[in-house]
């Protein structure tokens, strides 16, 4: 490969980490998305979006769990442009299957959640 093909796949691979790296909600959303606690096993992410709030399409890879701190009335958006609509209450906990989605707070107060992201598929299937 000559030199400007090296370039060009170079470029190809930055731009391509570039996109999955803006998946990750910490990046997409970091003012509503912060990192209470990673290791090799898990992340766990404290997420606060004010009403009427948004936050931008990102990815959990491997699915999480969620508990709700707070009640919560919330709009997913999934690329092709699909939607749901999901209601939690305070102290529930959920299993979401691996997804990429954009939220919308629409309830009247700040949603208030703790997501456990395990970091190995394949241990969620165990």
């Amino acid at each position: 490969m000559g030199t400007w093909g090296a370039a060009v796949a170079a470029s190809v691979l930055l731009l391509a980490a570039a996109a999955a790296g803006a998946q990750d909600p910490v990046r997409t959303a970091p003012a509503s998305h912060k990192v209470l606690l990673e290791n090799d096993r898990l992340r766990v992410l404290d997420i606060r979006v004010p009403a009427g709030a948004r936050a931008l399409t990102h990815t959990h890879p491997t699915g999480y769990v969620e508990v709700a701190m707070t009640d919560c009335h919330l709009r997913f958006t999934y690329p092709g442009g699909k939607t749901s609509e999901a209601t939690l209450h305070a102290g529930e906990v959920v299993w979401s299957d691996p997804v990429t989605h954009g939220v919308e707070n629409l309830g009247p107060g700040e949603c208030h959640v703790l997501n456990i992201e395990p970091k190995d598929a394949q241990a969620v299937r165990k």
